[in-house]
């Protein structure tokens, strides 16, 4: 080789740009000085994709630079344009901010989707400042699977439901047409005996509508439990993994109501309890229409005991434990929902409610088995987008790379998913 120091070394597929630097502490153009076994490539990213990718994944360029084992000022000169990475240094920027490296090449960022920070159910008090990298991230790849619904199925119709009510309409009889819509009978409801089953039946009806149930880990439950994504096209709704299954269920069913409102995210676990007035809170209202959908007013005060109750009863644990094993909720929301329809006041149920929040979170639900690689990955891909993903698959319009980047798996699991998602549902003991 030649000293020429502007000699291009090929272009390697995504964009890349690369140039190679015989010298170890400047950049390509500079002129060879070294020997070419101690020469270094750096890489022609763009300065600022650096900062935006930083920034997107919410670090701070001090917890940035640490995770990279650099110096702030190295970053900061990375991201100034003053100084550039090498290529293994630019690897790890892209494994830390969790992006392509194709994507520090790019001229402008993509569009990426944003939540406010007010937009998620959250544990009672608890409110982030931040965003974690994590919920970043699950932000980041929700977004990204509906849009990749959206280009396997150009075709999709909106979902009807979406934007369909106002706060207007009272939480009960809003609950009374989701139910109709869900199509999920109390003897179904009933029916659900397996610890998973309540949540995938409710997650297998919402489906059903159109809408896109995703889960998403490594996201503390304190920080957030769910979100949603209002959009008429492939809405979406998101589960954290680490709740209970109870937790779950409730979360669900509540960023529904936020669907039906028309807008997306789902709040702070405000009071239940609480009136709604008009103008009020949506999550509240949620929270109301959540404990209707699943708790029904007529189904409740059917019940013997429920009857003869007035708003001083002090339920037992054990009347508590036998309704709440009727709906397959938890026992606070059956609480919530007595206090609402007079049955109990509002002492009792802050009391009892205190001590089911000061339970561990585990010890509300049994501790579940290990589940098997390719249920979680339809777990947190949702049905309809696995099976949206490998039909395009078999018919050729995508390929097994692409499958598996969709569906964030390897191709070996690929086999056991259709057998999942064309067979008998384990979890719900109903066809898939």
């Amino acid at each position: 080789m030649t000293g020429n120091p502007s000699r291009r070394r090929g272009r390697p597929k995504g964009q890349l740009g690369i140039w190679a630097s015989p010298d170890e502490d400047v950049v390509a153009e500079a002129p060879m000085k070294k020997p070419a076994s101690r020469r270094r490539t750096y890489a022609l990213c763009t300065p600022g994709m650096l900062a935006w990718a930083r920034t997107s994944l919410g670090l701070s360029i001090q917890i940035a630079a640490q995770k990279l084992h650099l110096s702030d000022e190295r970053l900061a000169a990375w991201e100034s344009g003053a100084e550039r990475p090498t290529i293994p240094q630019l690897r790890a920027c892209a494994q830390v901010y969790k992006r392509p490296l194709a994507a520090f090449y790019m001229e402008t960022p993509p569009r990426d989707f944003t939540v406010r920070n007010s937009d998620f159910r959250r544990l009672p008090g608890e409110v982030p400042e931040e965003y974690t990298p994590e919920m970043h991230v699950a932000l980041r790849i929700a977004a990204y699977r509906r849009e990749v619904a959206l280009e396997l199925d150009p075709d999709a119709e909106p979902v009807g439901l979406v934007g369909s009510a106002t706060m207007d309409m009272s939480a009960e009889a809003l609950a009374t047409t989701g139910r109709a819509a869900l199509a999920v009978t109390l003897v179904e409801q009933a029916s659900w005996s397996e610890l998973y089953a309540p949540l995938n039946g409710w997650k297998n009806a919402i489906e059903r509508l159109g809408i896109l149930v995703f889960h998403f880990t490594d996201v503390g439950v304190d920080e957030v439990r769910g979100f949603s994504f209002g959009e008429p096209l492939f809405p979406v709704i998101g589960l954290n993994g680490g709740d209970s299954i109870h937790g779950r269920v409730f979360t669900l069913i509540h960023e529904l109501g936020h669907l039906y409102l028309g807008e997306g995210g789902s709040c702070d676990l405000g009071d239940f309890t609480r009136p709604v007035e008009e103008g009020g809170p949506a999550e509240v209202y949620c929270n109301r229409f959540a404990g209707a959908v699943l708790v029904p007013s007529g189904a409740l005060l059917d019940d013997p005991a429920v009857r003869r109750a007035d708003a001083h009863t002090e339920w037992s644990d054990d009347d508590l434990y036998r309704l709440s094993r009727r709906f397959r909720v938890s026992r606070e929301v059956v609480l919530r929902r007595l206090l609402i329809l007079g049955k109990a006041d509002q002492e009792f149920y802050q009391t009892r409610r205190d001590e089911y929040l000061a339970l561990p979170r585990r010890a509300r639900d049994k501790k579940p088995a290990p589940i098997p690689r390719p249920i979680m990955i339809v777990r947190d891909a949702g049905k309809p987008f696995a099976r949206m993903v490998l039909d395009a698959y078999h018919a050729d319009a995508i390929s097994a790379a692409s499958v598996a980047d969709y569906l964030g798996t390897q191709l070996k699991h690929l086999p056991a998913i259709e057998k999942r998602l064309a067979g008998h549902d384990v979890l719900t003991g109903s066809a898939p």
